[in-house]
């Protein structure tokens, strides 16, 4: 059997490819479709290039013990990598040094999230954020998969799509965040591989067991919001270290919050993370105390925690109301509002 896929009008200025089948078929077909933009962003020599000539110096054993190390422990989102790499027509270690990119250093990236529980409603925000270059790849997928909640995400080419805002069926809304740490545990997983597991999970309570209990070899913070659990949460995990946190409103950009940042393989030099903590007051002062989805909204969108510079792009904006049903999101164009769970689910119904 094939995969089946179709495109969607796209949201805001941002394509939409929908994919339908088997596991093995579905990612052979996305890295198909895709294969020009995957290998657009392969032949920058600032960006994929550099990681390729980094993996191949001192650094050679390391990602090698990560991708070990991930293949044992997470070997379905592995093989995931390894049908990509096919229907791309690019070597497998290559998709997996791409894929690493922020496990074995800082990768750069700006995310913002904002989460709150406003009495029924269930509301989480995120801004993707990254280098402006990679703006034209960037694009929503849907993944569905026998087996498997369906899931939309921003996705970037190449990439499993787990690393940025992700939305399944399971009623469950994911924000990530990268997390630079200074020396990677390389008995971890790739962070893309940890969140695409979570994200699989039939529940909340399942998906915070996965972040909670795997290792992770770089770092990342990820906010979920649960629909049915009528909650919100921020699990950080930093070369396998491990804080959860919940509350009314959460927020989060690029430095650890909840775990000891000055813990051993932890501590970044100041440089790295002073921008990430103005940006963080920024979202505070802005989202005080939300009330609305609308409210939200507009604190990502204010120009300070809005990237607008070639180191740090905003691509895409989007907040999600899960008691409510509703999303919105904004890319290049106008903001544009629909079902979410027809969203999650690869399907274009506004609302």
């Amino acid at each position: 059997m094939t995969a089946e896929v179709t495109e969607n009008n796209p949201v805001s200025g941002l394509g939409w490819t929908v994919i339908r089948g088997p596991r093995a078929d579905v990612f052979r077909a996305l890295g198909q479709t895709h294969a020009d933009s995957i290998r657009s962003a392969h032949q920058r020599s600032d960006g994929w290039q550099a990681l390729l000539r980094g993996a191949a110096g001192p650094a050679r054993d390391r990602v090698q013990q990560v991708i070990d190390s991930s293949r044992r422990r997470l070997p379905t989102e592995a093989a995931e990598i390894g049908w990509l790499a096919t229907g791309a027509g690019l070597d497998e270690r290559d998709l997996w040094v791409w894929n690493l990119r922020g496990d074995l250093g800082s990768d750069g990236s700006g995310c913002s999230d904002l989460s709150a529980v406003i009495d029924d409603q269930v509301l989480l925000g995120h801004n993707e954020d990254g280098a402006a270059e990679l703006a034209d790849g960037i694009r929503l997928v849907t993944l569905i998969i026998d087996g498997d909640p369906s899931c939309t995400a921003v996705w970037y080419p190449g990439m499993l799509p787990a690393n940025s805002f992700v939305a399944t069926s399971a009623g469950l809304v994911f924000g990530m965040d990268h997390v630079p740490v200074a020396t990677a545990r390389t008995d971890g997983v790739g962070r893309h591989l940890l969140t695409r597991h979570a994200q699989r999970q039939p529940t909340g309570a399942a998906a915070r067991q996965v972040l909670a209990s795997l290792t992770c070899a770089g770092g990342f913070a990820c906010d979920i919001a649960d629909r049915d659990g009528r909650r919100t949460d921020l699990v950080e995990t930093a070369a396998g270290r491990v804080a959860t946190g919940s509350g009314e409103t959460v927020r989060h950009t690029n430095h650890l919050r909840l775990l000891d940042g000055l813990q051993d393989g932890l501590r970044m030099p100041d440089s790295s993370i002073r921008e990430s903590r103005q940006r963080y007051r920024e979202l505070a002062a802005a989202s005080a105390n939300p009330r609305s989805a609308g409210e939200v909204f507009a604190a990502l969108r204010n120009p300070e925690v809005c990237g607008r510079s070639s180191d740090r792009w905003t691509f895409s904006t989007a907040v999600a109301e899960l008691t409510a049903d509703r999303i919105t999101v904004q890319g290049t164009g106008e903001p544009w509002r629909g079902s979410l769970s027809a969203f999650a689910a690869g399907v274009r119904e506004p609302v």
